[in-house]
């Protein structure tokens, strides 16, 4: 993904998301220059190339996770996880394992960046999905990263996993 497909980010994220998790184009944009070169940003576009599908995600530790439409994002110098940030999929193309093929190139870019976890915020229900993903809800919570969830709505929760 780069700063030319935010306009296709949005549209996805208009689709898919309430208008409590809708992002500005300046949150994006902060999270793709903090994580330029990182391989962290990925599109999936049709045969066609309609963008079918991204995710966001950045290196992080829990004190630098970025609260919802952070218009800034800093990468920490010793990151402790891949942080998943957000994941959209157009509702047409939810048959095509588009979010499945994502999930495993966010792992690999974890695994490429000495990264031994991932994390999320679940948002709007989506907790049992990550579950099966093999995510779990965390076991205790620092209260910075108690103050940034908060920011995702009373049920969001953060979900880690372990790479190794």
């Amino acid at each position: 993904m780069t700063p030319v497909d935010l306009d296709a980010v949005l549209a996805l994220q208009q689709r898919c998301y309430g208008v409590d998790f809708l992002e500005r184009r300046e949150a994006f944009a902060a999270k793709l220059a903090v994580t330029d070169g990182l391989g962290c940003c990925w599109m999936a576009r049709g045969e066609d190339g309609q963008p079918l599908a991204y995710a966001v995600s950045l290196p992080v530790c829990e004190a630098t996770l970025p609260a919802l439409d952070a218009p800034r994002c800093q990468r920490p110098v010793l990151p402790t996880l891949l942080y998943l940030h957000d994941m959209a999929v157009a509702p047409e193309a939810r048959s095509l394992g588009l979010a499945s093929r994502l999930l495993a190139r966010l792992r690999e870019s974890a695994g490429a960046l000495g990264l031994g976890r991932m994390g999320l915020v679940a948002v709007q229900g989506s907790q049992p999905y990550w579950q099966r993903q093999g995510f779990a809800e965390a076991a205790a919570l620092t209260a910075p990263l108690r103050a940034k969830l908060a920011s995702f709505g009373a049920d969001a929760r953060f979900l880690v996993q372990s790479l190794r």
